[in-house]
């Protein structure tokens, strides 16, 4: 009787982001990508690989044994060549016929073993050890490079050198000229400016709903009865598209960056003011970007901060397509703009969060495209979203609760769409005649300062202050937002959200390339 095995690796974020060296991240990721990958972990499994993606993996096997046989020799595996990853493992055996309904119970099987799984809790420190000065576990050996760190069994596997030289060489394929360009090895290689407080970007889009989609699918198969050979065609098929779109986002977001290089290896972008100059390495351009996660229907990537929101729309208008047999697929993202150095751990939890609040924020909305969500600054520890947005944009004005951030945007069809991110980078902060950015109004950059405060008293406020003015009574002000004070409702105003973003915020071009 034929067997589904399924394997689900777990904790992947915690993993790939313990260590805060760049280096150290993109070879876990690689670790992360070799462990469900057929020509990885998966070779020789000596059996019918149907799903491995988004370090989840389900395998067709002839019968129990030799099911039970791989997961043995892969969990050993994982145990010698990817210390420090966890991984639960469900078997579900289905007569002919019966592929979708074995499928669908899989997912429950995973996730029952989720929750029963007794975690590892190795005794550690009980006698007199050293500990790994990335990770904080006991040292097993020291760094080959300087005898003077002790590092863990989990570190010293990132930085083998034939780990290091896989991962590095992983996403050479995404450069469009990869005797031009290359992907930085360090933070400090990012396009940093000396002199200037440096922001590196943290990028995570994660698709809307796909699980629920799958979900639908296999449940539709489930009621219809479709043969075996049909079901597996067509999650191979859907499979294969989920992968295709997270490939396609990081190689739209690098040409994108690539195309803004100039000849002098100079960012230029819509606004020269903020354009910024790169560094070279062994004749070759670095790019301010590094991908850094791709897996499924999530990715994540590195940039310089001032490009972070630009690739991150440029990558939702990527995503933004049709699955075959699962229909369309949409995205949201996170992003996190922090001081460079700042932990890597801190910064991906912060894009996740952001993320994750873009998706409420649709659902509640009943939307079905793509949102965006960011954060400038570094989070206080434990910090959730929610009190980072009560703490730093939330006024109490005469009873009334007022949100003096419009966050999170749906990314919106084109700039006409009021209360969109489109609308909000290329009206409010455009340098047309009434864009924030335009000429006039950088004659006026004080009176931009001035309404940071004054947005604090609300719609009337802000009235009283422009009322106030003198040479700068009559300005234009984006979309006639002077109106209504600057706000929408009364309530919640995109004025500080577009005053932030006035020295942050990089377009690369007029449009987001296709």
């Amino acid at each position: 009787m034929p067997v589904l095995t399924a394997m689900d690796v777990l904790g992947v974020q915690r993993y790939v982001f313990a260590s805060n060296r760049l280096r150290d991240v993109i070879s876990a990721s690689w670790l992360v990508h070799w462990v469900t990958a057929t020509d990885g972990a998966l070779r020789g499994s000596e059996g019918d690989v149907l799903l491995a993606s988004g370090g989840n993996v389900v395998v067709r096997f002839t019968d129990i044994d030799a099911a039970k046989s791989f997961a043995a020799r892969y969990t050993r595996r994982l145990y010698d060549d990817a210390p420090g990853l966890d991984v639960v493992v469900a078997h579900r055996n289905y007569e002919k016929g019966g592929l979708a309904a074995a499928l669908a119970q899989l997912q429950v099987d995973v996730a029952r073993a989720k929750l029963e799984r007794i975690p590892s809790v190795p005794q550690l420190g009980i006698s007199v050890t050293t500990p790994c000065r990335i990770t904080g576990l006991p040292a097993t050996r020291l760094d080959p490079q300087d005898a003077s760190i002790p590092l863990s069994s989990m570190v010293l596997r990132w930085r083998d050198g034939d780990v290091r030289a896989s991962a590095t060489s992983r996403w050479d394929a995404l450069l469009t000229d990869s005797q031009r360009y290359a992907f930085p090895p360090e933070i400090d290689d990012m396009g940093r400016t000396r002199g200037d407080t440096s922001l590196v970007g943290v990028v995570h889009i994660d698709g809307n709903g796909i699980g629920q989609q799958i979900q639908s699918w296999l449940a539709q198969c489930v009621e219809q009865a479709r043969p075996d050979v049909i079901v597996e065609e067509d999650l191979r098929a859907w499979s294969t598209g989920i992968d295709q779109i997270g490939l396609r986002c990081l190689q739209s977001v690098v040409a994108r960056v690539a195309g803004a290089v100039t000849s002098e290896a100079h960012i230029e972008g819509t606004l020269p003011d903020l354009g910024f100059d790169l560094r070279r390495s062994n004749g070759r351009i670095i790019l301010p970007l590094r991908p850094v996660l791709l897996g499924g229907d999530d990715l994540t990537f590195l940039c310089d901060g001032r490009l972070a929101l630009d690739l991150a729309e440029t990558a939702l208008r990527e995503f933004d397509s049709d699955v075959s047999k699962l229909g369309r697929v949409t995205a949201c993202a996170g992003v996190a703009i922090v001081p460079a150095h700042t932990p890597f751990d801190r910064a991906y939890d912060l894009a996740e969060a952001l993320a994750a609040n873009a998706k409420t924020r649709r659902r509640e909305r009943n939307d079905s495209g793509s949102w965006i969500d960011w954060h400038i600054g570094a989070p206080r520890r434990g910090e959730s979203v929610g009190d980072l947005r009560a703490r730093s944009f939330t006024q109490r004005l005469d009873g009334t609760q007022l949100h003096l951030t419009c966050r999170p945007y749906r990314l919106g069809l084109d700039t006409r769409e009021r209360e969109t991110w489109r609308w909000l980078s290329g009206i409010v902060l455009g340098t047309g005649p009434e864009g924030f950015r335009g000429e006039r109004w950088s004659r006026h950059r004080n009176k931009l300062k001035e309404l940071v405060q004054v947005v604090r008293e609300g719609a009337d406020g802000v009235r009283r202050a422009r009322e106030s003015w003198t040479a700068a009574a009559n300005l234009p002000w984006p979309d006639r937002l002077d109106q209504t004070g600057g706000f929408f409702d009364a309530t919640r105003t995109p004025l500080l959200d577009a005053i932030e973003l006035l020295d942050v915020h990089l377009p690369l071009g007029l449009e987001v390339a296709p």
